[in-house]
């Protein structure tokens, strides 16, 4: 079964990662998405190497991020933005990568990205495909701990942490409008994680 993980460097979509393949039988590719607007990108290239998962990166028209900065201006807040970038990249994605699963880490306390029941539904009827989000159902209280037990993560202020998400990208086009990007995003810590504590403890 052909996988596509969207994946950023983090803890949630390098532990998506373990979970598909102890419990399914899927080939799995990272990919990492990008608008072009900054090369952080390398640092979730980083991070699959590190972990040995097969990375490729694939870039989105830039146009899809314009117009999610525009629904967070007019908002003054990022969260629906966010989520609707997120639909729009699977979208996209879809039309060009033909794959039988496609899955993200997205997770039970998460407030952006958050796919809707009715979301997943309608990407895997129009696309014959398989929407999977395996943290979906697990709180932070316990992925936290998994993910300490089984990777090294650096964690720290989100602008200290070189990680591979769509918050980057977002915060990089609205430096380029002029817009001060801690009107949109509240201040709050990131982590990535650098490699496996012990490589076969799982």
């Amino acid at each position: 079964m052909e996988t596509a993980v969207l994946f950023s460097g983090g803890k949630d979509s390098s532990l998506t990662n373990i979970f598909l393949k102890k419990i399914l039988p899927c080939e799995i590719t990272n990919y990492t998405i990008t608008f072009g607007i900054n090369s952080n990108w390398k640092y979730a290239e980083e991070t699959a190497k590190a972990l040995e998962f097969p990375f490729k990166l694939f870039e989105i028209d830039k146009e899809l991020l314009e117009k999610a900065v525009d629904r967070i201006e007019k908002d003054g807040f990022a969260n629906d933005g966010i989520t609707f970038l997120h639909k729009w990249v699977i979208e996209s994605f879809l039309e060009d990568v033909n794959v039988d699963m496609i899955a993200d880490g997205t997770r039970r306390d998460d407030r952006s990205p958050r796919l809707e029941l009715s979301d997943m539904r309608r990407i895997e009827d129009k696309y014959d495909v398989a929407y999977v989000a395996p943290l979906m159902g697990i709180s932070y209280r316990i992925l936290k701990p998994i993910c300490h037990a089984l990777f090294f993560i650096e964690e720290g202020p989100t602008d200290l942490i070189k990680k591979s998400d769509y918050e980057s990208e977002i915060k990089d086009l609205m430096k380029q409008r002029g817009l001060y990007p801690y009107d949109f995003f509240p201040k709050h810590s990131q982590s990535r994680v650098i490699g496996y504590k012990d490589r076969y403890a799982f």
